[in-house]
């Protein structure tokens, strides 16, 4: 189900607007929802990406062995 929503922006941008949408043969409506869903698309993509590597920093890396002591980590 779509929505109607108003916006306000100045003169010199809405013509812009509407050429830029016309160079890629949509109407206004269209491109702007496009835009829209462009940048919530890329936030959610950077928020997965953002949980998926604190996940992966919280768990750490199994390199086998076991820890070094503080006396042989500050070992010179």
């Amino acid at each position: 189900m779509k929505k109607n929503v108003t916006i306000k922006i100045d003169d010199r941008l809405l013509r812009q607007s509407r050429h830029a949408a016309i160079e890629e043969d949509k109407s206004l409506s269209e491109w702007v929802s496009g835009l829209i869903n462009q940048a919530v698309m890329q936030k959610s993509s950077v928020a997965t990406a953002r949980k998926s590597a604190l996940s992966f920093l919280e768990k750490g890396l199994d390199l086998g062995g076991k820890a070094l002591t503080r006396e042989q980590a500050h070992e010179r």
